[in-house]
């Protein structure tokens, strides 16, 4: 019998050992693919932490504001002083004036001072006493009746946000959870004006006129009497500048309108001054304007879940604390508004302060590209009120801004991913 050769024994050994060889190469068996847990954090199924602003404006409603006062003067503005006083030169009005005499003679010197004088304005035709004989100066002042409680709402504003979004990897299921931290503001601005009820009181002087007349037969001027109605344009523009007038002999006259320099003296200096003083109730001459202007600051912070719709969109809800910074400028402008020129007295006051707030936002989140993208969504914060006060020689006055009432409004931005 023929024995196997060495050749064929090791032709044998190496086909038994080819299968061994190739199961080697093969590796271990895949690894079955699970999903990630229904909570937690899991950095290998979601995209690395990175981080997203967002650059956007808002438009939010104002705070509730209440005003009251506890008392308001409106001084008068001027004080034309003693009318029996021949050494005040100068008398000013709320609607007018009687200032020195610059009058002068041929050679440029001053005339002697005879109680008259021709520099003097006023504001307003009705000024003229009914029978032409003179004219009227005023000054005004009123004291303002309780305390007029007011309530209102500051306007609608638009103002800006800044959030910053940080994306740990944290999840519920598809639902992303990030931490946010933003800033917004929005300006604060209410005005109101309402007549309110006030005693007024009003000093009258009357001034006596002395018109020159023109006579056309002789070309001449002569000096009125006292009394005489003023021949010169009495109207209702300022008559305070003094003219003159060369008559046909070559003489040259002042032909401005003339006053007496002191209220009602006349030619005779026992005549009684012709100062009259009234009070009167009204509750359609006073005005009060409340006028408060500011801005405030929200910072907010709090966790932000994603919810995906589709690969581009996503809704957003976010709620959490937040504070509140405001600062505003409290101002009250009390008017007498008489025929002529108002009487006005402004008082102000500012203040800052800090206050807790809450927050919630709702948005809708659309992905132009992988770090760029846009949102639009409602907008809700409450926080707490802050009064403000002025205490004035004219008045008390006081505030409440309160942000209570819950602002609502709607926003709308640009979202970047780095």
């Amino acid at each position: 019998m023929k024995q196997p050769s060495v050749r064929s024994a090791l032709l044998l050994g190496l086909l038994a050992a080819i299968p061994a060889w190739l199961g080697a190469q093969e590796g271990p068996p895949p690894e079955q693919y699970e999903p990630p847990p229904a909570v937690g954090m899991d950095a290998s199924y979601f995209a690395p932490p990175q981080n997203k602003i967002s650059i956007g404006f808002r438009t939010m409603t104002g705070p509730k504001i209440s005003t009251s006062s506890s008392f308001g003067i409106v001084p008068s503005q001027f004080n034309p002083g003693d009318p029996k006083d021949s050494s005040i030169t100068s008398r000013v009005y709320a609607d007018g004036g009687v200032f020195p005499d610059a009058r002068t003679d041929s050679n440029g010197v001053a005339i002697a001072p005879d109680g008259r004088t021709n520099t003097w304005n006023y504001q307003s035709a009705s000024q003229i006493t009914p029978d032409g004989n003179g004219v009227m100066m005023h000054t005004y002042s009123a004291v303002i009746d309780g305390s007029n409680p007011q309530k209102g709402k500051a306007d609608t504003g638009s103002g800006f946000e800044l959030t910053l979004d940080r994306d740990f990897g944290w999840h519920v299921g598809k639902v992303q959870i990030h931490l946010i931290a933003g800033l917004g503001g929005n300006d604060i601005h209410y005005i109101l004006t309402k007549f309110v009820p006030a005693e007024v009181t009003t000093l009258t002087d009357t001034y006596s006129l002395y018109a020159p007349s023109f006579d056309a037969t002789t070309g001449d001027y002569t000096l009125s009497p006292a009394g005489s109605k003023p021949s010169g344009p009495v109207t209702s523009t300022s008559l305070s500048f003094p003219s003159s007038a060369t008559d046909l002999s070559g003489n040259t006259t002042d032909n401005s309108t003339l006053l007496d320099s002191q209220p009602n003296q006349g030619n005779d200096p026992n005549t009684p001054s012709s100062r009259q003083q009234s009070t009167q109730h009204t509750t359609t001459e006073v005005t009060d304007q409340w006028h408060i202007k500011g801005a405030y600051f929200l910072l907010r912070v709090g966790p932000e879940f994603i919810v995906p719709v589709t690969d581009k969109f996503h809704v957003t809800l976010s709620t959490g604390p937040a504070l509140v910074y405001a600062g505003t400028t409290f101002s009250v402008v009390q008017t007498i508004n008489t025929p002529s020129v108002n009487t006005t007295s402004t008082v102000t006051d500012g203040h800052s302060t800090v206050l807790p707030a809450y927050f919630a936002d709702a948005d809708v989140e659309y992905e132009l590209t992988e770090r760029t993208g846009f949102y639009a969504g409602a907008v809700y914060q409450s926080s707490t009120s802050y009064g403000q006060s002025i205490q004035s020689e004219n008045g008390a006055f006081h505030t409440k801004i309160d942000f209570g009432n819950g602002q609502q409004g709607v926003r709308m931005g640009v979202n970047f991913k780095f």
